[in-house]
């Protein structure tokens, strides 16, 4: 009888849990579903980004490539470089991890 139970309060629950994110197939639209879990994975990844790399964010994204959603974070490091960091959106891993030289290319030529 108790196995019951669970099974039916797991099935229940189970039913109520969508996946964080959904999207168009006839669009390009992306459609947050559980915006707690997109949250804490951005700010997980912008936590993971300064751990990294000492300094200040100066832009947090989040998007959508060919194969997967990322959320892209760019750090001012106090080592005077720029850097960026890609997560993936869904598992939080670290996809991509270098300094943005194209940032300093920009800012040299602009100094010109």
């Amino acid at each position: 009888m108790k196995n019951l139970i669970n099974g039916i309060l797991i099935s229940t629950f189970g039913l109520g849990v969508a996946p964080a994110y959904s999207q168009d197939p006839g669009a390009n639209n992306i459609k947050i579903n559980n915006h707690n879990e997109h949250n804490i994975n951005m700010l997980q990844c912008v936590r993971t980004a300064l751990e990294k790399h000492s300094g200040a964010v100066i832009e947090a994204e989040f998007e959508k490539t060919e194969d997967k959603l990322i959320f892209e974070v760019e750090i001012q490091g106090k080592d005077g470089k720029n850097w960026e960091i890609i997560c993936d959106a869904i598992t939080g891993d670290v996809i991509k991890d270098e300094e943005d030289k194209e940032d300093k290319k920009e800012g040299e030529k602009n100094k010109q």
